[in-house]
C-alpha cells in the first residue's frame, strides 16, 4: 500500500509543474548570485555571506535534483511525437546556463578552487548526462535542432567555471622566467608613457594591475623579490596617502576576482569571442522558439513557461555584459588597446572620474573594546545560555554582540602610510619581525616599554589595550586637539577585534586563553567594587588608581600554564602609568600599534588574506599588501 503526506491536489501539482518550479528557483537563485555574488567584498556583515553561502550550495544542489528528474524522460519514439516530452528535455541545456554560475562568483571560498579537479570531474558527468538526455530526446523535429544553440551556450558557459577554476591556483605559476622579466622591465613602462595626462584615476589602476601580476599575492610559491631597484616606476612612495590606498584597493580587487569570480578570463581575447558566442546562441534559442511556438502559446502553457525562462537568461547575460566596462580590469584593457581602438579614449574619459566611487571593499574598521564587552555583554546572561554554553557558542555570541565598525579616516590613513614609511627605513627589506622595538627606538624610550613588546604577542596586545583605554578616558584638557587620540583608539579596538573574532590572523594558539583571562580578571575587579561598574571611563579610573590585588593561592591553582605567571592588570597598569607621564605619549602609542599591526599582517597566512577580502576587507590585508612589496622574503641577514 502507498502512503503519501501530500495531499492529493498538491501531489498532482508538484507531478505535472515541480520540474518547473524547481527550473523557477534555479533561475531566481542565479539572480541573487550574479547581482550579489560580487558585493560581500564591499558589504561587510553575517547576513550578505549567509545569502550567498546559501544560494551558492543551494545551486549545485537543485541541478542535482533537476538531473535526476530529467533522467526519467523515456526515450523518444521516431513514429510519435511528444511535444510535453520534447519541451521538458530543453530544460536539460537550459541547466547548463544556469549552473554554469554568474561572472560574479565562481567559488565561495579559496577551498573551492583547491578542489578544483573535483568539481571538473562533477562538471563533466553533469555535462555528459545532459548530452544523454538531448540524445535520447532527439526527433529531428524543429524543436529538436533548437537543443543545439542552447547546448553550445550551456557548454561555454560551463567551460568558463572550469576555466576560471584551473586558472585561480596554478601550481605552474610559481615559476619566473627571464622572459617574464624582460617584459616587465620593458613592456610595462611603455604602457604609463602614453597615458592620457587628463583622465584622472586610471594610472592608479594601472599601476595596481602591475603590481598585482607582478607580486601574486594569492600564490604562496611564487618567487617574488621586490622590484623597487630595478624598477623604481612600481613604488608608491611618492603619492598621497589616499592615492597609496587606492592603489592597494584595486590590488586587493584584483586578488579577489582572481580567486572568486570569472573577470580575469572574460577580459581576454577568447574570453570576449565566448561571451558573444554564448549570448548569440541563447538569443538564437529565443528567437528561434518564439517563432516556432508564435500560433501554439494558448494550446502550451509550458511553452509559455519555457520562453520566459529563456527570456530571462537572455536579460540576466545581457546585464552581466553592460556591466563589464565598469570594472578595473575592463580600464586596464581599454589602455592596452588604446592606440589601436581610437573608442577607447573616449569610453577612459567616462570611466577614469568615475573609477575613484567604485566600491572595491567596505572601508570600514571592525572594532571590539575589552573594556565595553566585561562591562555590558560579558556578565549579562544570554537567552538560553545553558544550552548556547553547552554547544559552545555563548562567547562567541556574546563577542559579536560587542563588535561595532567605523569609518577608515583619512587622517587614519596619512597615519599609517608615513608611520610605514619610517619603520621601512629601519628594516630595510628584511622580513617584518619586530612588533614594537623599531617605534620605541624612534622615541627613545626603549629601556621604560621594551618589556611590553618581548611578551608573547597576544598578551602584549592584551596589555597595550588596557593601556591605551586608560590613557584614552584618563587624559588631560590640553591634549584634546590631539588628533592621535582617537587614532589610537581605533587602531587598539581594531587589534583587540583582530584577537578576539579573528584569532588566527595573528598567527597565535593560545590567544583564546588570553582573552579568556584578561575578561576575568577584569570581571573580578570590577566585581569587588562596593558599586556596579557602569561605563568605560569608570573602570578605567579604577585600574588607573586602585591597587591591583596579587593573586590568591587559590586563583594561582587555577591558572593555565601559559597565564600562570602574568599579571595582566599589573602589566596594563604599570604600562599606562609610564605613558602617563610623557607628553608625547600618543606618538608612541599610534606608531607602536601600527608596528604590530604590520607584524600581524606580515606574520599572516595568506590564504587567511585571501578569506578576508571576501568578508568585506581589512585593513590587517591591506598593510599586507603593501609591506609584501618591500619585503624580500629570501632576504639574509648581515
Amino acid at each position: 500500500m502507498h502512503i503519501s503526506f501530500i495531499p492529493g491536489q498538491l501531489q498532482d501539482l508538484w507531478d505535472l509543474w515541480g520540474l518547473e518550479i524547481l527550473m523557477l528557483l534555479s533561475f531566481s537563485i542565479q539572480v541573487i548570485l550574479t547581482v550579489y555574488g560580487s558585493r560581500r567584498k564591499d558589504i561587510p556583515g553575517i547576513w550578505i555571506r549567509l545569502t550567498i553561502w546559501l544560494t551558492y550550495l543551494l545551486s549545485a544542489s537543485l541541478a542535482k535534483i533537476i538531473i535526476g528528474k530529467l533522467t526519467v524522460i523515456p526515450e523518444s519514439d521516431p513514429n510519435e511525437r511528444n511535444i510535453r516530452r520534447e519541451l521538458k528535455a530543453l530544460f536539460a541545456p537550459l541547466l547548463l546556463i544556469q549552473i554554469g554560475n554568474p561572472d560574479a562568483i565562481t567559488a565561495y571560498s579559496i577551498e573551492d578552487n583547491r578542489l578544483g579537479l573535483r568539481q571538473l570531474l562533477t562538471l563533466v558527468l553533469q555535462v555528459a548526462v545532459v548530452i544523454w538526455i538531448i540524445v535520447k530526446s532527439w526527433t529531428h523535429s524543429q524543436l529538436s535542432y533548437l537543443y543545439l544553440p542552447l547546448l553550445v551556450s550551456g557548454l561555454i558557459k560551463y567551460g568558463e567555471v572550469v576555466w576560471a577554476l584551473k586558472s585561480a591556483l596554478s601550481k605552474t605559476s610559481g615559476i619566473i622566467t627571464v622572459a617574464e622579466i624582460d617584459d616587465q622591465e620593458a613592456n610595462m613602462p611603455a604602457l604609463f608613457r602614453f597615458l592620457p595626462d587628463d583622465i584622472p584615476n586610471i594610472e592608479l589602476i594601472l599601476k595596481a594591475y602591475y603590481r598585482f601580476i607582478s607580486l601574486k599575492p594569492h600564490r604562496e610559491n611564487w618567487l617574488y623579490q621586490p622590484l623597487y631597484e630595478s624598477l623604481p616606476w612600481m613604488s608608491v612612495d611618492e603619492y598621497p596617502p589616499e592615492d597609496i590606498f587606492h592603489i592597494t584597493d584595486a590590488e586587493l580587487g584584483f586578488m579577489y576576482d582572481v580567486l572568486y569570480t570569472k573577470a580575469p578570463i572574460i577580459y581576454t581575447k577568447a574570453g570576449c569571442i565566448l561571451r558573444v558566442v554564448s549570448f548569440s546562441h541563447l538569443v538564437m534559442t529565443l528567437c528561434g522558439f518564439s517563432i516556432l511556438f508564435r500560433h501554439d502559446f494558448s494550446r502550451h502553457m509550458k511553452a509559455c513557461f519555457i520562453v520566459g525562462l529563456l527570456g530571462g537568461a537572455v536579460l540576466l547575460e545581457a546585464y552581466q555584459i553592460t556591466q563589464l566596462p565598469f570594472s578595473d580590469w575592463a580600464i586596464v584593457q581599454m589602455i592596452k588597446h588604446q592606440q589601436h581602438l581610437p573608442f577607447m579614449i573616449p569610453c577612459l574619459r567616462i570611466l577614469g572620474p568615475r573609477a575613484t566611487d567604485w566600491k572595491r571593499w567596505s572601508n570600514t574598521l571592525s572594532q571590539f573594546n575589552l573594556m565595553t564587552f566585561c562591562i555590558h555583554h560579558y556578565m549579562k546572561p544570554l537567552m538560553c545560555g545553558r544550552i548556547l554554553k553547552f554547544r559552545g557558542i555563548d562567547m562567541m555570541l556574546k563577542k559579536n554582540k560587542s563588535r561595532w565598525r567605523v569609518q577608515f579616516p583619512h587622517e587614519l590613513k596619512v597615519l599609517m602610510v608615513q608611520e610605514m614609511k619610517d619603520i621601512d627605513r629601519d628594516r630595510g627589506l628584511k622580513p617584518f619581525n619586530h612588533r614594537g622595538d623599531w617605534s620605541l627606538g624612534r622615541y627613545d624610550c626603549v629601556n621604560d616599554f621594551k618589556w611590553s613588546v618581548k611578551r608573547d604577542f597576544d598578551k602584549s596586545i592584551t596589555i597595550w589595550h588596557i593601556a591605551t583605554d586608560i590613557c584614552y578616558y584618563c587624559y588631560s584638557d590640553s591634549e584634546i586637539a590631539n588628533p592621535k587620540i582617537q587614532m589610537a583608539k581605533s587602531l587598539s579596538d581594531y587589534m583587540m577585534y583582530l584577537l578576539a573574532l579573528r584569532p588566527h590572523m595573528l598567527s597565535m594558539t593560545t590567544t583564546n586563553i588570553i582573552f579568556q583571562h584578561a575578561c576575568d580578571k577584569l570581571k573580578a575587579l570590577l566585581l569587588q567594587q562596593e558599586q556596579s561598574v557602569e561605563d568605560e571611563k569608570e573602570a578605567c579610573r579604577i585600574l588607573k588608581m586602585e591597587r591591583v590585588p596579587q593573586y590568591s593561592n587559590s586563583e594561582r591553582r587555577l591558572e593555565t600554564v601559559v597565564t600562570s605567571k602574568w599579571h595582566v592588570l599589573k602589566d596594563a597598569q604599570r604600562l599606562a602609568r609610564n605613558l602617563m607621564v610623557r607628553k608625547n605619549k600618543w606618538d608612541i602609542i599610534c606608531s607602536v600599534w601600527v608596528e604590530m599591526l604590520c607584524y600581524a599582517a606580515a606574520n599572516c597566512n595568506v590564504d587567511y588574506h585571501s578569506e578576508q577580502i571576501r568578508r568585506g576587507g581589512g585593513l590587517i590585508t591591506h598593510v599586507w599588501i603593501l609591506l609584501a612589496h618591500k619585503t624580500d622574503k629570501y632576504h639574509i641577514s648581515d
